[in-house]
């Protein structure tokens, strides 16, 4: 038994590496602690003290003696049976590891005796051993994947490494005036080498993918075997991915230093030297231009996406892992914390926009504007609508941050696990599929029908996971749902109070309150049903569909995500909820107000005028934030249209063209559904389209006016640019003239 240097018992890789130092190109690597040898002689010595007693009988139950049947086990008195006893149970595990020393032995050999190529197609041959034999080494001596991956098999194994490739070595000459290479001969190099990293990984992954399934009594340390080969996989795998992308941008800096180094030289350089200077220059100025647009490409290719997806399918097992033991963490009673770092910041804000600034201006227009007119009416409603809707994307991008940050700041997000949640991300736990596959052991590429079938499958498993992820947001039904029960709610409350004469709920404050109150209900509920979301992949595993976000935040940053008014897409938004503002206020003024009680009468109002109160204070509040909470998912909802080659026509008319398509295809599959199409006859599924129907028609008015704005906003931002081009010239002519007119007349 010998002790690796991650300080755990290693008991089968002293055999092997005996064995791999008999292969040729194998690199010898010595372990710490005692050596195979020993063991085996003091696992000699005992038999020989005990001729008897069978090891293998002992080692049935290694961990409790008395299991044992032999006689000699059933008298413990005396202290010297006692001694025996526990001598044996040390000798059984010994014995274990031998055992199981003989078994990765008899692995060892058999690896060696399989073919590393199919005898007729030439084809790599995928090995269901080495997966177990890598992991063996690795368990012994902590080394890259690689590694040892290579001293298992270096004929097998031969990895496709950047450094020293032909390709980093083409990389190089772009920094050498007169020998930059061409770029299209550049970008196909690239191309192949990361199709043959990808190839590899495929196979490493496939390798481990064959591993019989662990049984008998070394079942649980092959697991953990396996387990250590893979995490060395993946952490090879992110590294082999990113070694392109690296490696160009290294070779850009590089330029950079030599561009720089050359300016330099410049400043002291001769006359006579300095064409040439600035002829090299200009040659490295091209190259880091031809690197850049190398660079761009490959980010942006297949082959990036593939190797991306091949490590993330490597990194899978951990990933998930990860995931899970993050959702722990706020699981039970501490999910109170996510769920108040939600409710707070939503109950302020709402409480602010909805409540405070939208009542007070629609309070102090009905004093200044009397309703005498629909124009009058109309005129209220824009105004108020306006004021509201802008106020309440300006409170959100403010408030949110501004208490993240604060609860940064104090630490109490971990103290008190206050912490917001956000959704996983689809593509790493829902990689694209290989494109390679084992066929009887040999490793073939797949047809592209087989390509064709495992896209739409990791398809339909992403549009599952995203449909989880939607859920409890409020641009799906069933957050909308939550957020519509939880304000609407609040002012039925609200009103019931005031119609009982519990409190005076017609203040400003009060209804400002339950705003506030129904707000955070309503991320609480959202927030609750994020902690509990699941997504089952097809191997059973249960992954978590939403986990804490604890990074740190950058204030600066996340305000200006919302607030940077340089940006196109925050204008838009401005613009969206000030005419969603503007439309939910005058469906909301079409509601008839509330019965109030005659002034000096006794008692209270009837049941039935309570109830009907109730329910137009509930209404009042689902027809105000409907519009909203319908315009808010438009964005998400143009670009998923756009992705499933539904739209992008016309791209100043991608908003409005979206409300269409909400009113003409409701059971298109880039909208999110809650129910199957052949669920129950399809009849959850149909109203599920008649919702959408319905919240295409509230969008279309207000995203055509949306859709209006930002062309004029296009038409007037290029005026101004065309008639500042226009201007420079003669503002050029004029310093000219200055210029000549001042050395005319040295005055």
């Amino acid at each position: 038994m010998s002790t690796g240097s991650w300080g755990r018992p290693q008991l089968q890789a002293p055999r092997l590496i005996s064995l791999l130092h008999q292969q040729p190109n194998a690199r010898a690597f010595r372990l710490q602690g005692d050596s195979n040898d020993q063991s085996a002689d003091r696992w000699g010595r005992w038999r020989r003290t005990q001729p008897d007693k069978p090891a293998a009988r002992c080692c049935s139950h290694p961990d409790s003696s008395p299991k044992c049947s032999h006689s000699r086990h059933e008298s413990a008195a005396d202290s010297r049976s006692v001694r025996v006893t526990r001598d044996r149970k040390l000798v059984c595990r010994r014995g274990a590891a031998e055992c199981r020393g003989a078994t990765h032995t008899q692995l060892l050999q058999a690896f060696k005796a399989e073919p590393g190529t199919a005898p007729v197609s030439g084809a790599p041959m995928i090995s269901s051993r080495a997966a177990l034999l890598i992991g063996s080494l690795l368990q012994a001596e902590p080394l890259p994947f690689e590694v040892m991956a290579e001293r298992l098999s270096p004929e097998r194994y031969q990895l496709k490494q950047f450094q020293g490739s032909d390709l980093q070595q083409r990389l190089e000459k772009f920094a050498q005036p007169g020998q930059i290479p061409d770029k299209a001969e550049v970008g196909q190099l690239i191309k192949g080498f990361a199709q043959s990293v990808a190839d590899q990984l495929e196979h490493f992954q496939l390798m481990h993918d064959a591993s019989p399934a662990t049984v008998g009594q070394h079942a649980k340390a092959d697991k953990a075997t396996l387990a250590v080969s893979q995490t060395a996989l993946g952490e090879y795998a992110g590294r082999a991915s990113k070694a392109i992308g690296e490696g160009l941008s290294n070779s850009i800096a590089s330029l950079d230093e030599h561009i720089s180094a050359l300016d330099l030289t410049l400043q002291g350089a001769e006359e006579g030297d300095k064409a040439s200077l600035h002829a090299d220059r200009q040659a490295l100025v091209d190259a880091k231009t031809t690197l850049v647009g190398l660079h761009a490409d490959f980010v942006k290719s297949p082959e990036a996406k593939r190797l991306a997806s091949v490590a993330a399918h490597t990194q899978l097992d951990n990933v998930v892992s990860d995931l899970v033991t993050a959702r722990n963490t706020v699981g039970g009673w501490k999910g109170a914390g996510p769920i108040v770092a939600a409710a707070v910041p939503q109950f302020l804000s709402s409480m602010t926009h909805l409540g405070y600034v939208r009542l007070s201006t629609s309070d102090k227009l009905r004093d200044t504007i009397p309703e005498t007119s629909s124009d009058a009416n109309m005129l209220k409603a824009s105004i108020v609508g306006m004021v509201a809707g802008i106020a309440h994307e300006t409170v959100n991008s403010v408030v949110k941050p501004l208490f993240q940050a604060a609860l940064q700041k104090t630490g109490l997000n971990e103290r008190l696990n206050m912490v917001p949640m956000k959704a996983v991300d689809t593509n790493t736990v829902i990689p694209d599929p290989f494109e390679l596959k084992s066929e009887h052991g040999e490793l073939v590429k797949k047809t592209p029908e087989e390509v064709a079938q495992d896209k739409a499958f990791v398809k339909s498993e992403r549009a599952l996971l995203n449909q989880k992820k939607v859920q409890g947001s409020s641009t799906h039904p069933v957050g909308e749902l939550m957020a519509y029960s939880a304000f609407g709610g609040s002012q039925a409350v609200r009103q019931m109070l005031n119609d009982v004469h519990q409190i005076n709920g017609q203040t400003l404050s009060a209804r400002a309150l339950a705003s506030g109150f129904g707000g955070a209900v309503s991320a609480s509920s959202q927030t609750l049903l994020q902690l509990k979301s699941n997504y089952v992949d097809p191997q059973g595993r249960k992954i978590p569909v939403f986990t804490p976000d604890r990074a740190e935040t950058d204030l600066k940053k996340d305000l200006a995500k919302g607030m940077d008014l340089r940006e196109p897409s925050v204008r838009t938004t401005f613009y969206s909820k000030a005419i969603s503002g503007i439309q939910s206020s005058a469906l909301t003024s079409a509601l008839p107000p509330v019965t109030a009680q005659a002034e000096g009468a006794r008692g209270t109002l009837s049941a039935g005028t309570i109830l009907r109160n109730m329910a137009l204070a509930a209404t009042g509040s689902v027809s105000y934030l409907s519009t909203l909470y319908t315009n808010q998912s438009v964005t998400a909802e143009a670009k998923a249209l756009k992705a499933a080659g539904m739209g992008g026509a016309t791209p100043m008319l991608d908003r409005t063209e979206t409300a269409l398509n909400n009113i003409r295809h409701p059971n298109r599959e880039s909208l999110p559904h809650t129910s199957l199409k052949s669920a129950l006859s399809g009849i959850p599924r149909a109203a599920e389209n008649a919702y959408h129907m319905g919240r295409g028609a509230l969008q279309l008015p207000t995203q055509m006016a949306v859709d209006t704005v930002r062309v004029v906003e296009e038409g007037v931002l290029n005026a101004v640019a065309s008639a500042r081009e226009a201007l420079k010239p003669a503002k050029e002519d004029d310093q000219l003239r200055a210029l000549e007119e001042s050395l005319l007349d040295p005055r």
